[in-house]
Parts: C-alpha cells; structure tokens; sequence
C-alpha cells in the first residue's frame, strides 16, 4: 500500500476513533487519575486541535489489528516496524522513546546474563502478544521456540515471579511501574545491560481513514505542545522527573 489511497480526510468534522491497550506508564484509560502518558498527551494536543475522539481498550494484538482492518483510526503507544508502516502513517514527531529489556528474578539476577541470544537457548522467554521487540530476537525465538506469548505483561510478570518463565522482554519504563503495582519490585528486577532496542513511541493512524494532511497537523501540534510547561507536568506525573 503506497502512495495516499482516497481516504476521508479527519480534521475535526469526525470522530476519531482510537485504540489503546494497558501499557504502563504510556495507557490505562480504565483509571481515571492515571490514564496514561500517552493517553494524556494524546487528548490534549487533538483537545486543541479540537477534534472529538472516542477511545476504547484492547488487548495489543487486538487493537493492531483493528486498526490495520480499518475498525479504528489510529492506536497508541506503539514502535515502529515494517508491517505497521505498511497499513499506518507515523508522525515525525514522536511521544516519547523507550527501551526494551529483559526482567529476572532477583535470585536469577547474578545468575542470568544477556550478552547474546545463545545465552537464552534452554531458557523460556514471556512476551507480550504482537510486541514488536526486534526481528533479530523473533528470528532467535522462534527458531527455539523458547517463548510464551500472553495477552499482558502482567501475566508474564505473574509466570516469573511463580518460576515458570526464565525471562519477560518488555519496556523499561512498562516494567519497574508494573511490578511496583504487583508488589513484586523485591522479587523481580530489569537486567542492568545491554538493552535490546532503544526507539521513539509514536500514535500510528490508518492510512485508510486518516490522511496524510492531518497526521502532518497533528505531529506540528504535537511538537509544539511538548515545549509547554503543561507537557512537562504530565512526563513528571508518570516518570517521576522534570522533561
């Protein structure tokens, strides 16, 4: 799909329908005081560009595709890859930039390393379902097929902490937030280094019902909003440090 298809074009007449998963600190919409990162800066950049949206919450494998079949109009948080590329246009401007590591438990954590893939051969890994990682780690697992695939990262965190996965590969931020609110912080922790990806987090919009225009308007917006001291209140909100 290349090009611009003819598409309607989204520039405030309509209601924007988006689709967001439970991914801490970036989107949890079911909490009312911590929506989000994500789900925050998102609402009030289209706030000011005055476009209504409806959101509702899915499973990330679930919410991918919906916006690939043209169910829903865009869908944070999410990584760049080739296949999304494909089906959505990114901003120039992302939201943030995250990384992604490994999580032990802490009696493991002198025990365990990652300093290749061959390190992981007799290992299970949790991942979370349609998490892009790298081809690099997807080609390793399943070539070994030594990964279990779940619909939240809370459930890998549950599987670790009860020994029945070796490693979760998540995000950075995702990780030591969650197993805070799981009262794990104690038993389970991120492996110091090296990280497996670093890159920027983005919203993604249907290439089908979005255009080209408007996405152009929104990463403009964007980038504007996040020189305010209303952006740097809402980073400090989720991650504790002042932008």
């Amino acid at each position: 799909m290349g090009g611009c298809p003819g598409t309607s074009q989204v520039y405030g007449e309509e209601i924007l329908r988006l689709a967001t998963d439970v991914w801490l600190p970036y989107e949890n919409i079911s909490n009312q005081q911590a929506p989000g990162f994500g789900t925050e800066v998102i609402s009030q950049v289209l706030k000011e560009m005055k476009v209504e949206t409806e959101t509702r919450q899915f499973p990330w494998a679930r919410a991918l595709k919906d916006v690939f079949e043209v169910n829903r109009d865009a869908l944070y948080t999410a990584f760049w890859t080739e296949e999304r590329a494909y089906y959505c246009y990114y901003p120039d401007e992302p939201l943030a930039r995250e990384k992604w590591v490994f999580f032990v438990r802490s009696d493991d954590i002198n025990e365990l390393s990652f300093s290749s893939y061959d390190e992981l051969k007799n290992k299970q890994i949790g991942v979370l379902r349609g998490a892009s990682v790298t081809e690099d780690f997807w080609k390793f697992v399943k070539e070994h097929r030594n990964y279990e695939e779940v619909e939240t990262d809370e459930l890998n965190f549950r599987k670790l902490d009860r020994g029945r996965i070796d490693y979760v590969v998540t995000s950075y931020s995702n990780g030591l937030m969650l197993t805070k609110e799981m009262g794990l912080t104690a038993k389970i922790k991120p492996l110091a280094a090296p990280v497996i990806k670093e890159d920027n987090l983005y919203i993604i919009f249907s290439k089908k019902t979005v255009s080209p225009e408007f996405v152009e308007r929104f990463s403009t917006a964007l980038g504007t909003f996040k020189k305010t001291n209303f952006y740097r209140g809402i980073h400090e909100k989720y991650f504790g440090l002042a932008y």
